[in-house]
């Protein structure tokens, strides 16, 4: 792989927790089986590592979805330019027990905002409008003074979260919402926002320019002035869907201006997932819930749609032929505008960027739609790798996008730091039965190899273990699974072995190993192995 970083100790301590080590309790071993979860998916490759990587996933996610309680989950993953894999995993409505497909329409949630600052950039590069220009200059109706100082609001300061307005929630309704521009005029008339009956939040709550603080109310005030400036004389989401959405062949994808039958294609609309907020172990539908903050997320899609705004950008703009932004424009809105974002993540023009100067560096942005769907999509450019993930719950005692990032950790190091072995497949058996038969590899090289001990390791012995291992199923690190029998059968394996360093290794790269070299060091990460071993080889 071109630019492929060498292994290390640091990288094994940066990427090695992926799924975290096995915490033991009282509870019993639970297995969880792959065809207890529905998954439907739509191949776009041939090729055998890809092959590979998918079925890695397959085995994986259901694991994770069952450690986080989450009910339904569709994905696309993109590599090279190209959509290779769309998946659907558990269900998209639990009453009725309908899949998850890669068909299945989410609720973008924040994950639109990129799609208002592409459309701003737009309108930049037409030279409709200045970057740095005082929104002001275009607004005819209403000013925008933000009493804090010290100059006027640009459109920058707009889309990097600057402008001083204060984190504020959606401007969230039951019913229809009042129209967009008669709710961001009234909207600067007031000192604050509606939650707590408007008595904790000021609309305020720095200098221009002085802090980032996230604002939805912000984010609507652009979609707003995309209304006002375009020549067309579009809606905000007219402009979107012959600007961005149409172009880019998003077919099941619009940014309507409120999320019912009314206002979403009936093709679309009846797609819909149900939305669930988990409280522990209970997953109770919501509310439908509608905001008048429109442009700051509303966008409906599918995967394979969204994916696509990556794939745009990771092309230096351009996707299947349109130029959605120029080249040096992707490059601007990628460039860190400012630091100290949420998890001290650097942001540009909108777009969230994390590991910078890394060969992980990935630019994204997460999306949550009140109180039932999370969603993330990112890119990796040096990896040429784009995902797109959705699920229909929203964790409402823990934080969000927790099973997000665990994938799109498993990818982006599966990339990263292996080489997968053409011979295998990664078929049958399961990811529960492979991560272990490893565990059971590592017992004896650490109980017969380092210790040095020559007498016999007995039956009766590794039974014991095997019965007596207790998984903590409730834990956030045990998304693995257990498999006795995978346990048994790699302790069983590696006693046939000397317990000499090139004895093990010619092992592990022996078709006498149930679990391929590639495998093999990626399971050991993820166990949080951190130690040298005779078992990983290169």
């Amino acid at each position: 792989m071109k630019g492929k970083p060498q292994r290390s100790v640091l990288g094994l301590l940066i990427f090695g927790m992926l799924l975290g080590v096995f915490l033991f309790s009282c509870a019993q071993p639970q297995r969880t089986e792959n065809n207890e979860m529905p998954i439907t998916e739509i191949r776009n490759t041939t090729d055998i590592k890809e092959i590979q990587l998918i079925e890695a996933l397959k085995a994986f996610i259901p694991h994770i979805m069952t450690n986080k309680g989450t009910p339904g989950l569709n994905m696309a993953l993109a590599l090279h330019g190209e959509i290779i894999w769309e998946a659907g995993f558990g269900y998209a409505n639990l009453e009725r027990k309908e899949p998850m497909t890669s068909q299945t329409v989410t609720h973008s949630g924040s994950m639109g905002k990129t799609y208002t600052a592409t459309a701003i950039m737009q309108l930049v590069e037409r030279g409709v409008i200045g970057l740095d220009d005082s929104v002001n200059t275009y607004l005819k109706d209403f000013q925008i003074t933000n009493p804090k100082g010290e100059r006027d609001i640009t459109f920058r300061d707009l889309l990097t979260h600057r402008s001083g307005l204060s984190t504020n929630a959606a401007g969230s309704r039951f019913a229809t919402p009042t129209p967009l521009a008669e709710h961001v005029k009234a909207g600067y008339t007031q000192k604050m926002f509606k939650s707590f009956n408007g008595t904790v939040l000021p609309r305020w709550g720095a200098k221009v320019g002085e802090r980032f603080q996230y604002s939805n109310f912000g984010m609507a005030t652009l979609g707003y002035l995309v209304e006002v400036t375009n020549p067309e004389g579009l809606s905000f989401s007219e402009y979107v869907q012959r600007h961005i959405m149409d172009p880019l062949g998003m077919t099941s994808s619009q940014y309507p201006v409120v999320q019912d039958a009314e206002h979403v294609r009936q093709d679309i609309f009846e797609r819909f997932s149900s939305g669930y907020a988990q409280f522990g172990a209970v997953d109770i539908p919501t509310p439908a819930i509608y905001f008048a903050d429109y442009p700051a997320g509303t966008v409906v899609t599918i995967p394979r749609d969204h994916i696509k705004l990556l794939l745009a950008y990771l092309n230096e703009g351009t996707y299947n032929g349109y130029q959605l932004l120029n080249p040096e424009t992707v490059k601007l809105m990628l460039t860190p505008q400012i630091e100290g974002a949420p998890g001290n993540v650097n942001l540009g023009l909108t777009w969230m960027l994390e590991n910078i100067g890394q060969h992980d560096f990935n630019f994204n942005h997460g999306g949550a739609h009140m109180y039932g769907w999370t969603n993330n999509f990112r890119a990796y450019p040096k990896q040429e790798l784009a995902i797109a993930i959705f699920t229909n719950h929203w964790p409402m005692m823990q934080n969000r996008y927790k099973e997000h990032k665990i994938i799109f950790d498993f990818i982006s190091t599966w990339l990263t730091y292996e080489e997968p072995d053409l011979k295998r497949t990664a078929s049958d058996p399961s990811w529960s039965w492979k991560t272990s038969y490893v565990m059971g590899l590592i017992a004896v090289e650490q109980i017969k190899a380092t210790l040095g001990i020559e007498d016999e390791l007995t039956d009766e012995m590794v039974e014991a273990m095997a019965k007596g291992a207790m998984l903590r199923s409730e834990s956030p690190n045990s998304v693995s699974g257990w498999d006795p029998d995978g346990f048994q059968t790699g302790v069983a394996d590696l006693l046939q072995v000397t317990m000499t360093i090139p004895e093990i290794q010619a092992f592990v790269k022996s078709d006498k190993c149930r679990v391929s070299p590639d495998e093999l060091r990626k399971i050991y990460r993820e166990l949080g192995g951190e130690q040298a071993s005779a078992l990983l080889v290169h």
